[in-house]
């Protein structure tokens, strides 16, 4: 309990922290970066002792694929798609995870249809307005299969998959119709942050 608690100011802060410092001119476009790393490698750490305090299996994968979206974080800052490609793996990644933890239930499935389904609808809407519409809708398939298998787990990963779609979504809406918003991009980061966080917690949180 300690250690989430401890984690989770930690991310607040870091997080607010980048807010804050993200439209500073002063900073470079790689310190930038950096800090918008930062929080989802705490919630890597927050997997690592999970981990090794008796996580088991499933936990290494929700560990590597939290590295791996820390890495992602970095890559979309400059080259999106390469960016986008490593969060595909990292919920792969998840995937797995997920996959060890239990039988998955027929509610995957409905969550996964579900979820897709409005994916569908939102796609047939942007992809006129979206370069490589196709890479988006691949990467969506993986992500609302990391979800539905999700909403099988505990709350913390139902909860978790559910904020990532909604984040990413939002990624992709924004994309769509350039909108800049700085409310827009703060509820993008909340939602993101928050998803990695619960992520994490699933493995000290048994």
């Amino acid at each position: 309990m300690t250690a989430g608690i401890i984690v989770l100011v930690l991310v607040m802060v870091m997080a607010c922290y980048y807010l804050i410092r993200k439209e500073d001119t002063r900073l470079s476009a790689k310190q930038k970066a950096g800090l918008k790393v930062i929080p989802t490698s705490l919630c890597a750490l927050l997997a690592l002792y999970g981990l090794v305090t008796g996580g088991g299996l499933p936990a290494v994968f929700l560990f590597l694929g939290l590295c791996v979206c820390a890495l992602a974080d970095w890559l979309l800052e400059f080259q999106f798609f390469k960016g986008m490609a490593a969060f595909g793996a990292g919920h792969i990644l998840y995937c797995i995870g997920y996959l060890l933890a239990g039988p998955v239930g027929m509610r995957s499935l409905i969550v996964f249809l579900a979820l897709f389904g409005v994916i569908l609808i939102l796609y047939s809407r942007l992809k006129d307005h979206l370069e490589q519409a196709p890479l988006y809708l691949c990467y969506a398939a993986v992500l609302c299969c990391m979800a539905a298998l999700a909403s099988s787990r505990q709350s913390f990963l139902m909860i978790g998959g559910f904020l990532f779609v909604i984040s990413d979504c939002m990624i992709g809406i924004g994309q769509a119709t350039g909108n800049k918003n700085r409310l827009y991009g703060i509820l993008i980061l909340v939602t993101y942050y928050a998803a990695q966080f619960l992520i994490a917690c699933s493995t000290v949180f048994r």
